[in-house]
Order: structure tokens, then sequence, then C-alpha cells
């Protein structure tokens, strides 16, 4: 009698969990996307008594002057992640347009953006990865004749701060940064010396339902856990550069739907700089691409290159 309670039980225990196993796996399940084709240079350089690494895609047909384009990973991940990420679109483009796209690798996962909050070693410990972007900078105008002129950076939620910083702090080395799932630090979260005039061409990409980066501001949290200041809301973040550089907004328009979804672009633009929001309507904190997949618990995707497309058309409007 005692055996068959206790094999019930057992039974019993295996199904809860179970039953409990499918839901966790169904929201945090997503497919590895591939890595593209094309082949990247690997590279790394000691820092401040930090091994640092990078890698380095060059279009196909590269020629003296090309751009820089830098794309910044989110927590807890790594440039190759990053490459999976963006790499399809940006790669497309850059192979075109004579671009050398660049995916860094944070320290311990991580990047040293402006949120004071942030707990991460990277901050905490003030990993100095301007430093390390200048040199990176320095290295393809050196090495590959890149143009220290025309220098661009966007990244993904704590990349997107990455290069946020950036623009605040270094706008002598970018002329302009895109940030996807990332806000603004709240003044009382800011951890930068910020520049006396930011970066010119700057773009935000934010979903309306990111249940990490709150869009119209607030704490940032990874789902409860782990609280890293507060941001201002996507609308704040976009109006105090154009603001800041003394812009006037100029259009807005609706691109064309996605996987359900419908994305609204918004502009500021005047002979000094241009400021461009693209909020997904109901698009969670995801980067709008058509090849990889997010895990559902992160929201909703805008599965389109047009986004992307559209960030990189903001950059290359400066003929400057």
């Amino acid at each position: 009698m005692g055996n068959a309670v206790l094999k019930r039980s057992v039974i019993g225990l295996v199904i809860a969990l179970v039953l409990l196993a499918a839901p966790a796996a169904y929201f945090l399940y997503a497919p590895k996307a591939a890595l593209p084709a094309a082949p990247v240079e690997a590279a790394k350089v000691n820092l401040g008594n930090h091994e640092r690494h990078y890698r380095v895609f060059l279009p196909p047909q590269l020629k003296p002057g090309a751009r820089i384009l830098f794309a910044f990973h989110p927590s807890q991940s790594n440039g190759e992640e990053m490459r999976r990420i963006v790499g399809n679109t940006l790669e497309r483009i850059a192979a075109q347009q004579n671009i050398i796209v660049i995916y860094p690798d944070g320290y311990e996962g991580h990047f040293n953006d402006c949120r004071r909050m942030a707990s991460y070693s990277a901050r905490q410990l003030n990993i100095d990865d301007v430093g390390f972007t200048r040199h990176i900078i320095n290295t393809l105008v050196a090495e590959k004749k890149a143009d220290p002129g025309h220098v661009y950076a966007l990244g993904y939620s704590n990349g997107g701060h990455m290069a946020l910083r950036l623009a605040l702090e270094a706008p002598e080395m970018v002329k302009g940064v895109a940030a996807i799932a990332a806000n603004l630090p709240a003044p009382d979260n800011m951890g930068c010396k910020i520049a006396a005039s930011p970066a010119r061409f700057i773009g935000f990409v934010e979903g309306t339902r990111d249940p990490i980066n709150p869009y119209d501001g607030g704490p940032v949290t990874l789902f409860g856990f782990g609280n890293r200041g507060n941001v201002l809301s996507a609308q704040q973040s976009a109006q105090w550069f154009a603001d800041t550089l003394g812009l006037t907004a100029t259009e807005t328009r609706t691109l064309e739907p996605a996987s359900g979804l419908t994305a609204k672009q918004q502009d500021w633009a005047s002979s000094s700089g241009h400021v461009r929001l693209i909020s997904i309507e109901g698009g969670g904190h995801t980067v709008p691409q058509a090849a990889y997949r997010f895990p559902r618990m992160f929201g909703a995707t805008f599965q389109s290159d047009a986004v992307l497309e559209s960030i990189w058309a903001l950059f290359g409007s400066d003929t400057h």
C-alpha cells in the first residue's frame, strides 16, 4: 500500500514538473540563428590589463575611405551573437556601400554604459569601453585606411546604452548612433559626463510593449530582477537630442507593416543634425529584422529589415 502511494506521488510530481516546464520552455526557447556566411577577422587587444576581443567584417571590395559601423551586443552576450541578430542585414548593406562592421565583445558580457545604477562588473570596475572603441577605430584607420570622420554605432539593449554613451561623451569620435531597446538614462541615473554638444545623427528604435526597457520611461529591470535605474521615455529621449541639437520636427510616417506590427517613424532635422525615433507598435525587447527569432518572453518582433535600413539611411544622410 505504501509503495503504491509513493509511486502515485512520484508520478504526480513528474506530471507537475512537466506541466510547469512546458510553458517555461515555450516562452524561453528560440531556435539558434545561423551566422552570416561571409568570413570575419577576429582580433584582440590588451587594454588596462584586460584582454578585449572583437570581430571585423570587411566588404569584399574594400576601398580606402570605408566608413565604420559598430554593432554593440546586449547584456550577457557577445559580438558573435550580435552578428547572428543583425549581421545578415548590416553586412548586406556594408558590402554594397564600403562599410566596415565591428562586433565588439563586452567585458564579462556587458558594456560600461551611462546608467549609474548598473551593477555588472563592466560598470563597477569602470571598464574603459570608450577607449576600447577608440583603439579599434585607430587600428582600422592605420591598417585598413578607414575614414575616421565617418564612424557610427548601433546597439541593442546594453549595447544601445553603450552607443548612447559614445554620443554623449565622445561626439568627436562618432558622427551618429542608434539605440535599440534603450532609452536615455533619467537624470538620477546618468553616470556620464555629457559633452557640450552630442553626436549629430541619433536614432532610437523602441517597442511600445517592451517588458525590460519601458517605452514610457521608468525603471529598467530584467523581468523584475536587477534594477538598472530609471530611463526617460522613448519620446523624451529623442526630444532631448532634438532640443539639444536645435532641431525641428519635420516628418512622421508609417513604415510598411510586418508580422502584424506597424512602425511609426518620427524625424527632427536641420543642417545641424538629424534625430529619428522609430516606435514599433506592440513590439517587445527585440531588434527589428527578418532572420533572427527571439524568445517569446521578450515580446513581438517586427520581422522586416526596413527599420535597420532606415537607421542606415539616417547615418547615410551625413554627407559632411
